[in-house]
């Protein structure tokens, strides 16, 4: 059985449902200061069994609770993105949101003497309400081993579980006492990793099994700088430190991609298997099979296949994020910890992806490799975004049937101030009165990682998504829209759905593109193009419908797969090819992720949009100039995300509100 303790104003009626349904035998409420935290002390003392800690206003996700009373040891949730505002279903007005702010910690029967202690340390030292990260702190300072389930981007997966994140936790504790910041160890893990892929652009085993070693030290760092971040005393990641982890992930990854494909046209015989990326003590054997003429053959078609498998990544982290937004829960099917576990090894999370480069790299040489990510990631993409619709649709019916909190009145009396009777005599009024300075603190108060910024009123490239401009708000600044596609939008009014227009224009390009864009003549190139604007129509509405958070994956889709199939069919270099997509990729998320800190851009005027790169490429077909514009627009796209990231999230007022 399991205690449960909830540091807030008081327990609310649904997170004490939540509770009462998963088995917790009671629920207290305390305050979050100074007594709380001492109450916390007296529990853990009092309690002889699991204790549950809730801290925050809001309700924790019910799936992350029952992975919390599942897990065997001492392990936590720490809501790191709890601020992100997310829709009502069912209310036109953007402003109509509810913020997610839950996080939660599970203490096992043997770490409750670290846990009273951890919390009398904080009692007595910190100023203001203790997040999750507080006590996760501490309690790794006394040597608790707590697992984070959400700590970073890549938390998910066998490898992460079992292999990196043991060594990561004691990694992070060696960074804490050294006063290492996040972004020190994001910045070591993306050096680690360009090693890595320098290594791997080599034909040599040798070089390849250096390069799998730098690429797991890289992995290793970059896990324990999202721990560190996650377990901070802030009790949150600022939008800053969250972007370069995910961008330093993605450069990593992505770096890696474009050595394999630079090593298959390295050789140094004329050796057709070595040629089209197939080396390595089994290399040979693949040869005669599918997998030497998959994605076509010589360097172009190794290209080719990175090409793909790097879209595949990035619509996959485009759809997660989405639905995030929008969510209340993970999409899993499995709520026990290692069938989970299995699950997220099944759906290739990078730890897993990383795996399988080392494994095929080195023995059947990046062709295989390729293959291998292209057809499981493909695969792994379809089952995770069937869990997520799944979900999405069974919120929405849930969602449907509830009239408000009145369902959950049945739940207020399960443990009202009574619960707390037992822990009184252990810190009475007279213990408690040197805290109650801290109850008044508001120093904290307006600190909430999405404070009010004035420095952003203008639009100056990175407007605030929620100022003054409908359909921009939340999930629609996701898409990375152009000024044509906002004017378009403007058109109906936010009246028209999103999703409909987005796969029918879709649909029309992955046609014409199967069909070959290099048949269509002329003017007939922008067929395409025209087809994807029609998504232009559904930009300015609110994106509250039950799959709206797949507008924005299905968008890059789109701009993924014209701009490719032009770049191929037009005789472009592939590296160039590579390179734009490269570029495209990390401007989309650089949106999205400022859009998920609640500084979204109405209109991407600088970086074009997705609509203006199309066009672009359209018109640059139509007078034969392909080659040169996708250099120019790469080399813009490029510079213009390393100048944004010194100019807009190093600065202040973007880096941390606060």
């Amino acid at each position: 059985m399991t205690v449960a303790l909830v540091l807030a104003g008081g327990a609310d009626a649904g997170l004490r449902g939540q509770l009462a349904a998963l088995g917790v035998r009671r629920v207290d409420a305390a305050d979050r200061t100074g007594p709380g935290l001492l109450t916390i002390a007296a529990a853990a003392r009092a309690a002889g069994e699991r204790v549950l800690i809730c801290v925050g206003e809001g309700v924790v996700p019910e799936n992350m609770l029952v992975r919390l009373l599942n897990e065997d040891a001492t392990a936590a949730f720490t809501g790191i993105n709890g601020g992100i505002s997310r829709p009502v279903r069912g209310r036109r007005d953007p402003a109509a949101s509810v913020s997610v702010v839950g996080g939660a910690l599970v203490v096992d029967k043997a770490d409750l003497d670290a846990l009273a202690r951890a919390a009398e340390t904080l009692a007595a030292s910190y100023a203001g309400p203790a997040p999750v990260g507080a006590l996760i702190s501490e309690l790794n300072r006394r040597g608790v081993t707590v697992r984070v389930l959400d700590a970073g981007p890549n938390s998910d997966g066998v490898v992460t579980h079992l292999l990196v994140d043991p060594a990561a936790r004691d990694m992070a504790r060696w960074a804490v006492g050294r006063q290492l910041k996040p972004a020190a160890l994001y910045g070591i893990s993306l050096g680690l990793g360009l090693i890595a892929a320098i290594w791997f652009s080599e034909l040599a085993v040798r070089a390849k099994l250096l390069a799998s070693v730098a690429l797991a030290a890289s992995f290793l760092v970059g896990r324990a700088g999202s721990l560190v971040a996650a377990t901070g005393r802030e009790g949150r990641v600022r939008p800053v430190v969250a972007w370069l982890g995910a961008a330093s992930g993605l450069l990593t990854e992505f770096a890696v991609y474009a050595a394999l494909a630079v090593s298959s046209g390295v050789a140094d015989r004329p050796d057709s298997a070595v040629v089209v990326g197939l080396d390595g003590p089994f290399g040979y054997s693949l040869r005669n099979t599918f997998v030497a003429s998959w994605g076509g053959g010589g360097q172009v078609g190794m290209w080719r296949l990175a090409v793909a498998a790097m879209a595949v990544v990035a619509v996959r982290q485009l759809a997660g994020l989405g639905f995030e937004y929008t969510a209340r829960a993970p999409a899993n099917l499995f709520h026990r910890s290692a069938m989970r576990t299995l699950e997220q090894a099944v759906t290739l999370p990078v730890g897993e992806r990383y795996v399988v480069i080392a494994v095929t790299a080195i023995f059947f040489g990046p062709r295989l490799t390729f293959v291998v990510l292209l057809g499981w990631g493909v695969l792994a993409a379809g089952y995770v975004l069937a869990c997520q619709i799944t979900r999405s649709m069974r919120q929405a019916r849930t969602d449907d049937g509830l009239t408000g909190d009145e369902g959950l009145a049945g739940y207020t009396g399960l443990a009202g101030d009574e619960g707390l009777a037992e822990y009184t005599g252990l810190a009475g009024e007279e213990g408690l009165a040197r805290y109650d300075g801290l109850a008044e603190d508001d120093g904290l108060a307006e600190d909430d990682g999405l404070a009010e910024d004035d420095g952003l009123a203008e639009d100056d490239g990175l407007g605030r998504s929620g100022g003054g401009l409908p359909g921009y708000a939340g999930l629609a600044a996701y898409r990375d829209d152009g000024v044509v596609s906002r004017w378009l939008g403007g058109l109906v009014q936010g009246r028209l759905p999103p999703l409909p227009p987005v796969l029918v224009g879709l649909f029309v390009t992955c046609v014409l593109t199967a069909l070959g864009l290099g048949n269509l003549p002329g003017i007939l190139v922008l067929t395409p193009v025209e087809a994807m604007l029609l998504a232009g129509l559904g930009a300015r509405h609110p994106h509250d419908g039950q799959l709206d958070w797949l507008v924005p994956a299905l968008l890059e889709v789109g701009e993924c797969v014209f701009l490719a199939a032009l770049g191929f069919s037009h005789r472009v270099p592939a590296e160039l090819v590579f390179a734009l997509m490269f570029g495209v990729i990390m401007r989309h998320l650089d949106i999205v992720y400022r859009a998920r800190s609640g500084h979204g851009i109405p209109a991407d005027r600088f970086g074009l949009g997705w609509d203006g790169r199309m066009l672009v490429a359209g018109l640059a077909a139509m007078i034969g100039i392909v080659p040169f514009v996708y250099a120019a627009l790469a080399g813009y796209l490029l510079v213009l995300f390393c100048w944004d990231f010194l100019s807009g999230w190093l600065h202040p007022t973007v880096a941390d509100p606060a």
